[in-house]
């Protein structure tokens, strides 16, 4: 499930790397202290690898880069994309927004005005398109030292590294193993490699286009909990190529 959030504003001005800063906003709405450091500190499990099964993407809307500043300035209406497998947040999301006439996006003051819920319907397919960039990376080892290598769009592993990444969401999100269909195809022929800087990281990440086909459980997986790794801190937040924002 997901929520979209229209943000009226006359200026909303953040660094151009801007992800923990939407990232805080949304942890910020969860009104129950336990759920809320389970979802930040913890997720939902797979072996050691944990999942906290939401996506979000970029502000939506106009804006100018200030590329000296490094800061980016939104103007009139944004829209923020939260996306979820677990209800219980949008849940809370909700309810909070609906109790505050203003809400701070970093030292900006924005005023929520309107809030719609989407399901994905019952499908086997869907074409999607990133509102936040997917990273994905592998570690190695080499000399005794260990590297994190980012893979791109046209990497032969790129796919498959998705395709099992979405696997262990669904266990982690159910409990059992995921024994069905599942493909994940890039098809722009050109995506766009962005470096996104979060905290102290700088990470490869890509805007593109893909195809996703499989068992329905799955494919909602897909769309609900993000592409990729970083999920929950803005990264692989995905919508159908066909769906209007407004």
């Amino acid at each position: 499930m997901r929520v979209y959030i229209t943000l009226s504003c006359k200026t909303i001005e953040l660094p151009t790397d801007y992800n923990h800063i939407l990232q805080g906003l949304i942890y910020n709405l969860i009104n129950d202290d336990e759920y809320r450091k389970f979802l930040h500190d913890r997720g939902y499990s797979y072996g050691k690898r944990q999942y906290k099964l939401f996506s979000f993407s970029r502000l939506l809307g106009r804006f100018e880069i200030d590329s000296n500043k490094k800061v980016i300035k939104f103007k009139d209406n944004v829209v923020l994309i939260l996306s979820t497998a677990d209800d219980k947040l949008v849940d809370f999301v909700i309810e909070r927004i609906g109790r505050f006439e203003t809400l701070n996006i970093g030292r900006n003051k924005v005023v929520p005005t309107k809030i719609q819920v989407f399901d994905l319907p019952r499908t086997n397919h869907i074409r999607v398109n990133t509102k936040s960039p997917i990273t994905v990376y592998s570690t190695i080892g080499k000399d005794g030292k260990r590297y994190t290598l980012y893979h791109s769009p046209n990497d032969e592993d790129f796919e498959k590294l998705l395709e099992d990444n979405l696997k262990r969401k669904y266990y982690a999100a159910y409990g059992v193993p995921f024994e069905g269909d599942i493909r994940v195809k890039n098809i722009a022929p050109n995506p766009k490699k962005v470096i996104v800087s979060y905290k102290e990281l700088k990470l490869d990440a890509w805007i593109t286009v893909l195809d996703i086909t499989g068992d329905w459980e799955i494919v909602k997986l897909a769309y609900d909990a993000g592409l990729g790794s970083k999920n929950s801190a803005g990264f692989g937040c995905i919508e159908l190529v066909d769906r209007e924002i407004v």
